[in-house]
């Protein structure tokens, strides 16, 4: 894929992970953005040209497939490898997201959840690339069956009126 600006997928991939916890804070991600090689008027084109690529339904789905496991890995590589939380806080906060009662479609609704219990949306998102690949995609190499069947008994028990 042709960069945007300079930025090519990996390098954006590589900055929206940096900048997971600005809120969209523009001063924020040109400093982030500065501080990694990247002007502000280029990072500002490169994170519209990207977020179109990837919302165009033209594109099928091409560029947002190939944007993820680059950005799980970046998210990976801010925290030094391993699991960004336990299995047990996301199942638990993934039954509590989808099964609670609220709308899990609408980030404010999800938002609100998690927040409630001690997290945030970006930290949501990183359990949620992390985990949803290893217990939700069979077809993905980091799936693990003993794995998904602990998540599936977490999130059923609670589902089903657990705690």
């Amino acid at each position: 894929m042709d960069p945007i600006n300079g930025v090519s997928i990996e390098k954006y991939a590589e900055l929206c992970a940096l900048m997971a916890e600005t809120d969209n804070d523009k001063s924020r991600e040109f400093a982030i953005a500065e501080a990694n090689g990247v002007p502000a008027d280029d990072w500002v084109a490169a994170k519209a040209g990207w977020t179109a690529r990837m919302s165009d339904p033209a594109d099928m789905g091409k560029t947002a497939l190939a944007f993820m496991p680059l950005y799980r890995v970046a998210q990976e590589n801010m925290r030094g490898g391993g699991e960004p939380c336990a299995l047990e806080t996301y199942s638990r906060l993934y039954a509590i997201v989808y099964f609670g009662g609220g709308a899990p479609s609408k980030r404010d609704v999800v938002t609100a959840i998690v927040e409630r219990e001690g997290h945030t949306y970006p930290q949501w998102i990183a359990y949620n690339t992390y985990w949803g690949e290893v217990v939700g995609e069979e077809k993905s190499p980091r799936f693990d069956m003993e794995k998904a069947r602990t998540f599936g008994k977490i999130v059923k028990g609670i589902a089903d009126g657990g705690s």
